[in-house]
């Protein structure tokens, strides 16, 4: 009987608790790259901040959906960057022009009808100068939760920051604040 007890308390147990899902790796995109070869441009990148740091996200208040290689959603998108820049042959690190960056906020709905990942960012600087870039994408979700979780939610981060980074790198102010004067 008390077998029968201690079965069932586990089983509930890992009911409950859900299981972690990560989202999927980056990979570089030829329109980003395109426009960050005509920058012309070396650029380092100093690591980046967040307002929220360990910022976590539940899907359907279920799953966990947890970032490859232990990143935080800043690291993420600074390690997205590098790996933009380093495609590009625009990266350095010494010297360069430096990008700084902020994360204001994440939002992130896993909805049958509002499903989005939307990233808030502030770009700056070594003078302190600085824009701000929202981009919100949206993303089909399933109705069953188990999909939407394990897949939908998960592999529509990686498009969202690669559109991010597009908004960037194409910003009027970018290349105002990144790029020598001739």
């Amino acid at each position: 009987m008390n077998l029968k007890k201690w079965l069932c308390a586990v089983s509930s147990v890992l009911l409950m608790t859900g299981c972690s899902v990560s989202v999927d790796r980056y990979h570089v995109t030829a329109d980003n790259q395109s426009k960050i070869k005509q920058l012309e441009e070396k650029f380092q990148v100093e690591e980046f901040t967040a307002t929220t740091t360990d910022y976590k996200v539940m899907c359907r208040l279920a799953n966990n959906v947890a970032l490859t290689d232990g990143h935080s959603f800043e690291s993420y998108i600074q390690e997205a960057l590098v790996e933009e820049l380093k495609m590009a042959e625009a990266y350095t690190e010494n010297g360069g022009v430096i990008i700084k960056g902020h994360l204001n906020d994440t939002a992130v709905s896993s909805g049958m009808t509002d499903a989005h990942w939307t990233l808030d960012m502030t770009i700056s600087n070594s003078e302190g100068e600085s824009f701000d870039v929202r981009h919100k994408r949206e993303y089909d979700a399933s109705f069953a939760g188990g999909i939407a979780c394990s897949r939908d939610m998960p592999s529509s981060l990686a498009p969202t920051v690669q559109e991010l980074i597009g908004k960037i790198v194409s910003h009027p102010e970018f290349e105002r604040l990144f790029l020598s004067a001739d």
